[in-house]
Order: C-alpha cells, then sequence, then structure tokens
C-alpha cells in the first residue's frame, strides 16, 4: 500500500493506493478523511483490483475551494477528472457517507462510466418526502443539519472541546464499536487545517443551495434520480445517522435501472466498514466480480 496523488483540473489530490487489475475508486465521507479504507483496501486489492481512496475536495489545504465549488456536481466532476487523469475509460465506485451520495450522482448522470456502484450507510435520498410515514425519528438523527447551517457557530462547536463532536458522532452513528482512536485523532489532524472544517460543512450547506446552477442541478440529481449504474447498498440496522426504514422502505428498486442489492447488517452502524470489515469486504468483492470491467 503506497501514497500517491491524482489531478483534478490544476489541483492534486492526495491517494492511498494499492493493487493493479479494474481500477476501484473509494470515496469517503464525513467526519472522516480518506484513511477510513486502509484496513479494507488490501484484501480487496488482492482479488484482483487497483484500489484508490482519494482525498475528497476541500479535505486537504491544497483542495480547498469557494463554496460554490463543493457541490454535489462538482465533486462528481472530480470523479471524472481523475478517471481522466489515469486514463480510466471506466471505474467501480465505494462510496461511504458523503462519498456514496457521490457515487449515486455519477451514476445518475454519467452510468455507462461507472462498472458498479457499491454505497455504504447511506440510502438514495430520492423519496424523502416519505420519510414521516416510515422514520419519524430521522428528523431527529438529522439534528446535526441544522448545526451545521450555522457559519462560524458549526465550525466553533465542532472545534470546542479537541473537536468532540468527532467522537460524539461517531459513537451516536455507530454505537456499538469501539472506534479506533488512532484513526480519530488523523480525522481531527485533518480538520486543524485552515480552512479544511469550512470546506467539508461547505458540503451540507450547499444542499439549500437553489441559487446556482450546480446547487440546482446537484438538488434535481436527488429529487429526479434514476441511477443507472448497477448499485449495492450495504447499511446497518442500527445506524443512528440513517434509520434503518429509509434503506428498507423509502428506497425503490425501479430507482436504480440496472439494479439494486440490499444488504442490512445486524448490531451494526453508519460505519460498517470498521465494524464488520470482513463482510464489508466480502459484498464487496461480490459486486465487483459480478460486473466485471
Amino acid at each position: 500500500m503506497f501514497y500517491s496523488e491524482i489531478r483534478s483540473e490544476s489541483k492534486s489530490f492526495s491517494t492511498l493506493e494499492v493493487g493493479s487489475g479494474e481500477p476501484v475508486l473509494f470515496l469517503h465521507g464525513f467526519p472522516d478523511n480518506f484513511k477510513t479504507f486502509t484496513q479494507i483496501l488490501e484484501p480487496i486489492s488482492r482479488s484482483g483490483y487497483h484500489c484508490v481512496a482519494p482525498a475528497m475536495r476541500g479535505y486537504e489545504p491544497n483542495t480547498i475551494s469557494h463554496w460554490s465549488k463543493l457541490h454535489i456536481n462538482d465533486l462528481m466532476v472530480d470523479v471524472l477528472n481523475w478517471m481522466e487523469s489515469r486514463n480510466w475509460e471506466k471505474v467501480h465506485l465505494v462510496g461511504h457517507n458523503w462519498g456514496a451520495i457521490v457515487a449515486y450522482a455519477c451514476g445518475i448522470y454519467y452510468p455507462s462510466r461507472f462498472a458498479s456502484i457499491t454505497s455504504i450507510g447511506v440510502p438514495l435520498l430520492k423519496n424523502y418526502q416519505e420519510i414521516l410515514l416510515w422514520a419519524p425519528q430521522q428528523s431527529v438523527y438529522s439534528w446535526y443539519l441544522l448545526l451545521f447551517q450555522i457559519p462560524l457557530f458549526a465550525e466553533l462547536t465542532v472545534r470546542s472541546n479537541d473537536f468532540g463532536l468527532v467522537d460524539y458522532l461517531w459513537k451516536e452513528w455507530s454505537p456499538d464499536l469501539n472506534a479506533n482512536q488512532e484513526h480519530i485523532a488523523e480525522i481531527k489532524s485533518t480538520f486543524q487545517n485552515p480552512g479544511v472544517l469550512s470546506s467539508a460543512l461547505a458540503y451540507y450547506r450547499n444542499l439549500n443551495d437553489i441559487l446556482t446552477d450546480s446547487g440546482r442541478e446537484s438538488l434535481l440529481a436527488i429529487i429526479d434520480a434514476v441511477v443507472g449504474s448497477p448499485t449495492q447498498m450495504l447499511y446497518g440496522l442500527n445506524d443512528g445517522c440513517f434509520h434503518r426504514n429509509l434503506f428498507e422502505q423509502i428506497v425503490k428498486e425501479g430507482d436504480f435501472s440496472r439494479g439494486l442489492r440490499k444488504r442490512g447488517y445486524d448490531h451494526c452502524g453508519h460505519f460498517l466498514h470498521w465494524e464488520k470489515p470482513d463482510e464489508i469486504i466480502q459484498d464487496i468483492i461480490f459486486w465487483l466480480a459480478k460486473h466485471k470491467i
């Protein structure tokens, strides 16, 4: 396993890479960083895959961008640019948290470029209007969305008590996980870099943006979405970030034109790849092998 970089336009993004064969991009979320996939990359690569986990836009000082360049569609364009920089015509995507949202967008807009998608911990958010019926408690689960909309106050809150909110969210979202403290320290170190925390929070703030073209297109991708790449959706039945009913009742198979496989993990929360890495590895390898490039 080695560190390298991958380019999107004029910016270089750090990567963690291992293996050779069909390319698989691993996209991380919040509160996290690209090293979150460390323990699953090498076992997957041994099945004949080039596993690449890039740092998402804004998670390094050299990729910090204006908030208007941090919409879902902007992050999707980074994926396409990464592919161009490596001369990859087609790749597999594995996304956790925000990485899953970006992976869905890729499968909506450019399905022929993505041989398969594995999302971890996040449902397709198309039918969100059904939440009050199937998962009214989700409004409580999503309290942090309101906090993150408040500039400066949100940053101060996240930074307080040695980034105590990072510890809290990992525990709240994966109650049964004894989080790896070395990785938690790495996440906090990531957010200590100037501008990185505000960039990461801009992902959430831009969910409400209807004033820019990129904002409207990103929202449209959620509201009027059909994912055209074969999709596997892995989720924890004890997830404190997204209630299980969002996966089991609100997600519609008709919104996945090339097929949907869902698997819920018992006694497992949001950070599945840390809680049950061996099973996650096997599910990912199964889906990759089923949809060869």
